[in-house]
């Protein structure tokens, strides 16, 4: 059972509303509603009974909101007291990070408030730095690994999105399979201009000859934006954009495999206080 999810859910339930609890919480509404669905789901229950009034807990959101109230309360205090002590971590983290991978953002900055006293530098690269070499402490890498002498804990993979705007769909009209985008303007990451570049959707593989590559998703978006190709885009940049309308969906019933995204940080020496700092955090950020 997800901890964040059942807080977010007793929000609600004192709040009366999903409004209510996001001013409360400082979360979306629509993360609200989403965090208490995969809750419902993976209890196999409904909790809140939702009407144009408002939400109330059916009888068995009203006993897990009961009974979870010493746990969360219980859990907030050790969770103050480990802050307390978070406050007295000091060092510096080097940390190395891929180009274009602004999902990390608000986790940087959310780690550099609970952990005032660490210093923080960024190397961001899309190469595969040597850690020990070039002396990073932590990494965090976007792919398949290959390599045992690191340790890898997983976070949330990335999916990315063929895009494109609505004036490119005005003016070349809407793809409707996989292959028809061969017919269209495209663009793509590529490692190097030599490399081939191939897109999975759902079931397809799909070979494509991009007018307009690039080793940066920012080129791609900005290439994307200004109607001048269908791109591919991971979510963390495709869906922002898409919310206010300066992009659109192609082919969503046809997805890309999901990215791995993986924690790196040496297997041979013990990792300092910063290091399992930053380790600890990422994994608690990971899971809300």
């Amino acid at each position: 059972m997800n901890l964040n999810a059942v807080k977010l859910f007793t929000a609600v339930v004192q709040q009366g509303s999903l409004l209510g609890a996001a001013q409360q919480t400082g979360v979306a509404v629509a993360t609200l509603s989403r965090k208490i669905g995969e809750l419902e789901k993976s209890l196999n229950v409904q909790l809140l009974e939702r009407s144009s009034q408002g939400v109330k807990p059916t009888l068995i959101g009203q006993q897990l909101f009961e009974q979870s109230q010493t746990s969360i309360d219980t859990l907030d205090e050790i969770a103050r007291n480990i802050q307390s002590n978070q406050q007295h971590i000091k060092g510096k983290l080097r940390l190395s990070i891929p180009q274009a991978f602004e999902r990390i953002w608000t986790m940087i900055d959310e780690f550099q408030t609970a952990f005032p006293d660490i210093e923080l530098h960024i190397l961001a690269s899309d190469r595969k730095l040597d850690l020990l070499a070039d002396g990073i402490d932590a990494a965090i890498r976007v792919g398949d690994l290959q390599t045992d002498s690191l340790i890898a804990k997983p976070l949330s993979p990335i999916r990315h999105k063929l895009v494109a705007s609505p004036d490119f769909i005005t003016k070349h009209g809407m793809p409707h399979t996989p292959g028809s985008l061969q017919n269209y303007p495209l663009t793509a990451w590529t490692a190097t201009a030599e490399q081939t570049a191939t897109w999975h959707l759902g079931k397809t593989k799909l070979p494509i000859k991009p007018h307009f590559s690039s080793n940066d998703y920012q080129h791609i978006k900005h290439h994307v934006l200004h109607g001048k190709a269908i791109g591919e885009l991971p979510d963390f940049l495709a869906n922002p954009l898409i919310d206010k309308g300066d992009l659109v969906a192609i082919l969503p019933d046809y997805p890309f495999p999901a990215t791995p995204v993986h924690l790196l940080y040496p297997a041979h020496k013990l990792p300092s206080s910063v290091v399992r700092a930053w380790v600890g955090f990422c994994g608690e950020w990971d899971n809300e």
